[in-house]
């Protein structure tokens, strides 16, 4: 009580002269205070309204790619943090007593200017890291009394609104560091080619040296003279114990670096679609891996140099892991020097024919909607329908073959035969709802030809519906017979995008579990490759579900594979649309496929979903339900509501005469 009582009295005798003093000098008054005001806005609402580069960056912080800014600088936006060995070096070099004074120091001041009236000329300045940000803020006018004045006023008023750490970070991120390189960021991989944090003190010093005289040193320009700074400023750190004498010696004994490095473009086709869906200027933290990037990177060019023979330039691959939708590596497009075969365009988000590897969909909607049983019959024989007359891709026929098969073999007219059954407007509803939305024309555009590549999809979005089924099968309870939501959603490649789902249990009717799980069963029985020789290796590491697809007159081939641990998508093709001889999905895209999934680790295989299914009685020589006339039967666990499917027309009662020859009607 006696404190809260001396405290008012204190701000009583305070304020009671100030009024006073208000009263009878109310014009002094008013003058001080829009001074004051002045004073205060005297400093802008952002410090530094520069261009910045757009920047992307791996899981881990690693920097991927980045795009120099429009005017021409490598200036990456504002750091949020300066490495400790930095923060030493620029302080000790620039402003030791940064953590002491109030934005200026008057001793630096005055020997400033008592050197500069002695030689006659400005050869001292004098400034603070605040005031060299006051500097820079105004784009380093001309050096003069005038302008150091009111540098000196902004450096206070910066001091009054900002901590130290945001007016270190600032500045470290807007100094000069030579040529067109602004930025300790920027300025640590163009001249050492690595982030700030995995700089050596040698390479801290050089870098904490540079801004002093950007245009007078830079690496590969006056080496001495910045060896001789460079040194000087670690003899300092030793002599103030920031580093030890042997940490001293090794880093005077490191070489300059002698030229610059280029920014790295690890992934710089998925840093165009950052900065056209959400801008630029930024820095775009990703989900990607940039080890496992840069494989894909390799695996890729390194293919397309094979298929370069029969003049087939362009090919895409995503990773994903199937149970986050997380992008783990988005390689646009191949690498080309010149770009002489359209390299740039990012062939990921680029529409495309789809060619056979719609077909999976069709399968798991048909087994889901109770029109198929996995291995039902269906008929492979030469068919016209209308105008449209649909043809295997080996111009043979089967007569019959199961439903299995048929997808396992990707045999045309069969597909056409189901697609045909179950309703073309139905399944083209479907695919959108998948997360297509490429398929925007009217389902009688499309007709019968959408199972076998008369719409267009991207790679992207494919990606997105294969890793949604594998989602909703690892999401699927077998104990609470229930789904998860958000299984079937757009691929996310922002770190922690994917986590924003919301996951509340809720039915989903879109595919059942258990159809999904006979759709990937019958994806592992698909023909392997001849032309990979390493399928053996493969096959014996892990088991995928996986599919092809090639368009009309060979322009695309695809590829899709998926585990419970990760889903790869291919794409291979030219980006002009011109097709090659040869160029099919088990040949082009597959190879690929399965090397990439070399790369990646073991994965189990998915869970059966046993309270989905349901024993059901099956007629052996057709795959559907038995009737009472089927002669061999046998128990099999189906998808549940298999019950419902149409039974086995291919065995009925037929009435034949005494002889047994004719056949007769109840008429007769």
């Amino acid at each position: 009580m006696q404190r809260i009582f001396a405290f008012a009295l204190l701000n009583l005798k305070i304020i009671g002269p100030i009024s006073r003093f208000i009263k009878k000098n109310r014009i002094t008054s008013f003058v001080f205070l829009l001074l004051g005001v002045c004073y205060w806005l005297l400093l802008p609402p952002v410090l530094f309204t520069d261009k910045y580069s757009s920047v992307l960056t791996d899981e881990n912080g690693n920097l991927l790619s980045a795009k120099i800014a429009s005017d021409g600088q490598w200036r990456f936006p504002q750091s949020q943090d300066v490495p400790e060995k930095f923060k030493q070096c620029i302080v000790t070099f620039e402003d030791v007593y940064f953590y002491y004074h109030p934005g200026v120091n008057p001793a630096s001041l005055f020997n400033s200017l008592k050197s500069n009236l002695g030689a006659r000329k400005i050869k001292r300045g004098g400034s603070t890291i605040t005031m060299q940000i006051a500097r820079m803020m105004r784009h380093n006018r001309p050096r003069n009394y005038y302008q150091k004045l009111v540098e000196v006023l902004m450096a206070l008023r910066i001091e009054l609104s900002y901590k130290k750490s945001s007016i270190l970070n600032a500045y470290c991120s807007h100094a000069p560091f030579g040529g067109n390189v602004v930025g300790l960021a920027a300025a640590s991989w163009r001249y050492f080619g690595r982030s700030p944090e995995q700089l050596s003190w040698a390479e801290s010093a050089v870098l904490a040296v540079l801004p002093n005289a950007p245009a007078l040193i830079y690496p590969g320009k006056n080496q001495s003279l910045l060896l001789k700074k460079r040194n000087r400023l670690l003899k300092k750190l030793k002599d103030k114990n920031v580093i030890d004498a042997n940490s001293y010696k090794l880093a005077i004994a490191e070489p300059l670096p002698q030229k610059s490095f280029a920014i790295p473009q690890v992934s710089s086709h998925l840093l165009d679609l950052c900065v056209r869906k959400n801008g630029g200027a930024k820095i775009y933290q990703t989900s990607l891996d940039i080890d496992l990037q840069k494989q894909v990177n390799a695996l890729l060019n390194s293919h397309m140099q094979t298929l370069a023979g029969n003049q087939v330039f362009n090919a895409a691959a995503l990773i994903i892991e199937t149970n986050t939708g997380d992008i783990k590596a988005y390689v646009g497009n191949s690498f080309a020097n010149n770009n002489d075969h359209e390299n740039y365009v990012d062939m990921v988000q680029a529409p495309r024919s789809t060619g056979s590897i719609l077909k999976p969909f069709l399968y798991a909607f048909m087994l889901s909607d109770y029109k198929i049983l996995p291995k039902s019959l269906i008929e492979d024989v030469p068919t016209q329908i209308g105008a449209y007359g649909p043809k295997n891709f080996n111009l043979g026929y089967d007569g019959l073959v199961p439903a299995n098969q048929e997808l396992a073999r990707s045999l045309n007219v069969p597909a056409v035969k189901m697609l045909q059954s179950y309703g073309p407007a139905k399944f083209h509803e479907r695919l959108k709802q998948l997360g297509f939305t490429t398929f925007k024309k009217s389902t009688t555009h499309y007709g019968l030809s959408l199972i076998l590549g008369g719409g267009e999809a991207t790679l992207f979005e494919l990606a997105s519906a294969y890793s949604g089924m594998g989602r909703a099968l690892m999401n699927y309870s077998n104990p609470l017979k229930s789904y998860r939501s958000g299984s079937y959603r757009e691929l996310s490649y922002l770190k922690n995008d994917s986590q924003k789902i919301v996951k509340s249990r809720t039915k989903t009717d879109l595919i059942s579990a258990s159809a999904i799980y006979y759709t990937f069963e019958a994806m592992t029985e698909l023909l392997r490759p001849q032309e990979y020789t390493g399928w053996a290796q493969f096959v014996s590491k892990q088991r995928i579900a996986w599919k092809t697809g090639t368009s009309f007159g060979f322009r695309d081939a695809w590829a899709v594979g998926l585990n419970p641990k990760y889903t790869v998508a291919i794409w291979v093709g030219n980006a002009d649309g011109e097709g090659r001889p040869e160029l099919t999905g088990s040949s082009a895209a597959a190879p690929l496929l399965f090397s990439i999934f070399n790369l990646l680790p073991k994965s189990d295989w998915f869970n059966k979903p046993t309270n989905d299914m349901a024993t059901i009685a099956v007629c052996r020589e057709s795959g559907f339900k038995a009737s009472e006339f089927c002669t061999h039967v046998e128990q099999k666990n189906y998808p549940l509501g298999a019950e419902k499917t149409k039974v086995c027309p291919f065995h009925k009662q037929l009435f034949l005469d005494e002889s047994g020859n004719y056949r007769v009607s109840g008429n007769c």
